[in-house]
C-alpha cells in the first residue's frame, strides 16, 4: 500500500511540474495561453486517457504490480527527457511519453487496493491512497518552484524524474499481487467496455467525475498563473502557498472524506455519492470567492506576501476532496472483481479526457478570448465561468445515488 501510494506521488510530481513551470516555459518559448492550455492538457491527456483502458485490461489479465513498475519506470524517465527539450513541440512530444508511462499507474492501483481491504473500509484506504495527489502537488509545486528559481525550469523536470526508476525497480521486487477471487474471463475488450458502462449508475458517476474534473483540472492548472499575473506573486511565493498550504488542505479533505463515507454510508449508501455532491455544491462559491476577492487584500507571514483570497481556496481544497475515495470506491464495488482495473480505468479516461485535456486547454481559450476586453484579468473569468460545470457535475452525482445503491446492494 506505502509503495502503490508513493507512485501515486511521483505520478503527480511530474504533473504539476508543468503548472507551475508554465509561466517561465511561455516567457522561454514565446507560447499563448491556448498554446499552454494544449500543452499542459491535451498533450498529456489523449494519450493517458485513451491508452488507460488497453493496458488496465492487461493487468486485469496479467500482474497488475508488473504493469505499475514498467509505468512508473517509463513516465519518469520521459518526465527527465522534458527537461530536455529544445522547442515547444519537443516539449510536447516528451508530455506524450509522460501520458502513455502514466496510463498504467491508477487503475491497477485501484484494483489492488479493492483486494487488499473489503467493503466496509475501501473508502477510507482509496481515500488514504489519494492523499498522495495532494503530497505530489506540494513537492511538484514548490519543489519544483524552488528548482526553477536556482537553476531554471529544466533542472525540475531532470531533478524530479530520475527518483521514480529506483521506485519502479522496488514495486517490481517488493509489491504483493493478491490471488485473484474472480476468474478471468475471455470477452473482447469491447463487450467488458459495453458491461461496465452499463452497471447501473456508473455512467451518471462517469460523466459528473468528468463534468466536475473539467473545472477542477483546468482551475489548478491555471491557479498558479492567476497568482503570479493577478496578484503579483513570486514563483516561489505561489508554490509555497498553492503546493503547501494548499496540499494541506487537499490532504485533510481526502481523508475526511473517506472516513464520513465509510461511516454514513452504513446508515444509508446513497451517502457514497451523496458526499461527492455535497462537496461540489460547496466548492463553487468558495472557489468563486478565491477569484474575484480583491487583490489588493494582502498580509504578509515572514518574508512571503499571501493574498486573503487563499483562505478561500484553501477551505475550497478540503471540501472538493471529499469525491476522491468515496467515487473511486463506488466504481470498485460496482465492478466485478476480473474487471476492477478496467472499470477504473474507464472512469478515468472520461475524468482525464475531458478534465486534463480539455480543462486547461478551455481556459486557456477563454482567457485569450477575453483579453482584449479585460487584460489582465481575462485568466480570472475564464476561471470563474468554468465553475458552473462543478454544480452541474454535483447534480449529477445526486442523480446517480439511488441506481449506485440498486446496482451495490445486488453485488
Amino acid at each position: 500500500m506505502f509503495l502503490l501510494w508513493l507512485t501515486y506521488i511521483l505520478n503527480f510530481v511530474d504533473r504539476q511540474l508543468m503548472t507551475i513551470l508554465l509561466e517561465p516555459i511561455k516567457l522561454e518559448f514565446g507560447a499563448s495561453d491556448t498554446a499552454m492550455g494544449f500543452l499542459s492538457g491535451f498533450a498529456f491527456a489523449l494519450f493517458y486517457a485513451s491508452l488507460g483502458v488497453p493496458v488496465a485490461r492487461l493487468a486485469d489479465r496479467w500482474s497488475r504490480r508488473n504493469v505499475i513498475a514498467i509505468s512508473v519506470g517509463l513516465w519518469s524517465a520521459m518526465t527527465a527527457v522534458c527537461g530536455l527539450a529544445g522547442s515547444f513541440w519537443q516539449l510536447a512530444l516528451a508530455r506524450v511519453g509522460v501520458g502513455i508511462g502514466e496510463a498504467g499507474g491508477t487503475p491497477p492501483s485501484h484494483s489492488l487496493i479493492a483486494d487488499y481491504f473489503p467493503l466496509q473500509n475501501r473508502a477510507t484506504a482509496l481515500s488514504i491512497h489519494a492523499t498522495a495527489t495532494q503530497f505530489g502537488i506540494l513537492i511538484g509545486m514548490l519543489g519544483g518552484a524552488v528548482v526553477a528559481a536556482q537553476y531554471g525550469w529544466r533542472m525540475a523536470f531532470i531533478l524530479f524524474g530520475i527518483p521514480g526508476v529506483i521506485v519502479a525497480l522496488l514495486v517490481a521486487f517488493t509489491v504483493k499481487e493478491p490471488v485473484r477471487e474472480s476468474p478471468l474471463n475471455n470477452s473482447s475488450m469491447l463487450a467488458d467496455i459495453k458491461h461496465i458502462w452499463a452497471l447501473p449508475g456508473f455512467s451518471l458517476i462517469a460523466t459528473a467525475g468528468a463534468t466536475t474534473a473539467l473545472a477542477a483540472y483546468g482551475l489548478g492548472t491555471w491557479s498558479p498563473s492567476f497568482l503570479i499575473r493577478t496578484h503579483g506573486l513570486s514563483l516561489v511565493e505561489t508554490g509555497l502557498l498553492l503546493g503547501g498550504a494548499g496540499a494541506l488542505s487537499g490532504i485533510i479533505g481526502a481523508v475526511t472524506g473517506g472516513i464520513l463515507c465509510d461511516r454514513l454510508s452504513k446508515r444509508d449508501k446513497r451517502w457514497q455519492l451523496w458526499l461527492p455532491a455535497g462537496g461540489a455544491f460547496a466548492t463553487a462559491p468558495l472557489m468563486l470567492a478565491f477569484l474575484l476577492w480583491p487583490e489588493s487584500q494582502q498580509f504578509t507571514v515572514g518574508d512571503y506576501r499571501v493574498p486573503v483570497a487563499i483562505i478561500f481556496t484553501l477551505l475550497g481544497g478540503v471540501v472538493a476532496a471529499f469525491w476522491l475515495g468515496p467515487t473511486y470506491a463506488a466504481i470498485q464495488t460496482l465492478s466485478p472483481g476480473n474487471m476492477r482495473a478496467q472499470a477504473a480505468a474507464i472512469f478515468l479516461f472520461m475524468f482525464n479526457l475531458v478534465g486534463m485535456g480539455l480543462g486547461p486547454l478551455v481556459i486557456g481559450v477563454l482567457s485569450d478570448v477575453l483579453e482584449p476586453g479585460f487584460g489582465v484579468d481575462s485568466l480570472r473569468y475564464a476561471m470563474a465561468i468554468s465553475l458552473s460545470l462543478v454544480l452541474l457535475g454535483g447534480v449529477l452525482f445526486l442523480r446517480a445515488a439511488p441506481r449506485y445503491v440498486t446496482a451495490s446492494s445486488a453485488a
